[in-house]
């Protein structure tokens, strides 16, 4: 991968691109006049992550670029502030306070919405396994504007991890996080979302395995939660049980710790 800036860069622009040329411990591309193509042919590689005074955007031939957005954790936040209830927070019974794990992080729209019901008293940390995505999803929250206050908040609350869901839970104490919450449903919402079709080529997808649900539950105080499309059969695999199950929509289920409901 290149790292590179847009044409005419700020202070703050470069500031922003050397950050990134350090996390990705990749060297930095001066733009100069190139173009994107010319950049490419230089450097024998295709993809090229660009970063201008909008942030930065991962551009690859035939694919859409790939930007941080916050996606429906915009709109959800809205809708909890109007009062409204959220799904995925009711089947997890978050609280002020809580602590909640997103073992399957993906574009981290989930985990906003976990850390503004938790809020500045709780914590969330989201696990991404492909490197590139958890990196560039920690850098849009960090830098995200154009949001509510709220919103913005929350998402700089988030804490990404980057590694193997089964890996880093196996590296936790017992009982770390009130819900742990499996949304193995990237490859779904990649293709779906507007300005992040581009990830796909690195999205990662793999399913839930039995040895991950049993580490979500020894890390789990409370609660396990699943979702999956509504045709997924996960849940009954793994015991969990259905949420408010409807058709053509998606299945949230979950198992108590303890074994209760």
């Amino acid at each position: 991968m290149i790292i590179t800036t847009g044409l005419e860069p700020n202070e703050t622009t470069m500031a922003h691109a050397i950050e990134l040329a350090e996390s990705f411990a990749l060297p930095l591309v001066l733009r100069r006049e190139a173009s994107i193509q010319q950049l490419r042919r230089q450097h024998q590689d295709d993809a090229v992550l660009v970063v201008s005074a909008k942030g930065a955007r991962l551009e690859i031939p035939d694919q859409p670029a790939f930007f941080f957005h916050p996606n429906n954790s915009a709109f959800r936040i809205k809708r909890l502030e109007r009062g409204d209830t959220d799904t995925m927070l009711s089947v997890c019974q978050i609280q002020p306070g809580d602590e909640v794990l997103d073992a399957t992080l993906g574009l981290g729209a989930d985990a906003i919405v976990f850390a503004y019901a938790a809020g500045e008293n709780g914590r969330v940390a989201g696990i991404e396994s492909q490197t590139i995505i958890a990196k560039l999803v920690e850098d849009g929250m960090k830098r995200w504007r154009n949001g509510s206050d709220a919103l913005e908040s929350a998402m700089r609350r988030v804490e990404v991890i980057a590694g193997h869901h089964l890996d880093v839970m196996r590296s936790m104490e017992d009982k770390s996080f009130d819900v742990v919450y499996f949304d193995p449903m990237f490859e779904t919402t990649v293709e779906a979302s507007a300005g992040i079709g581009g990830v796909r080529v690195f999205a990662n997808a793999e399913t839930i395995s039995a040895e991950a649900v049993q580490e979500a539950l020894r890390v789990a105080r409370r609660r396990v939660v699943l979702k999956e499309v509504s045709e997924g059969r996960l849940h009954e695999r793994f015991g969990f049980t259905p949420y408010r199950k409807r058709e053509r929509q998606a299945v949230y289920s979950f198992r108590e710790i303890g074994g209760g409901e």
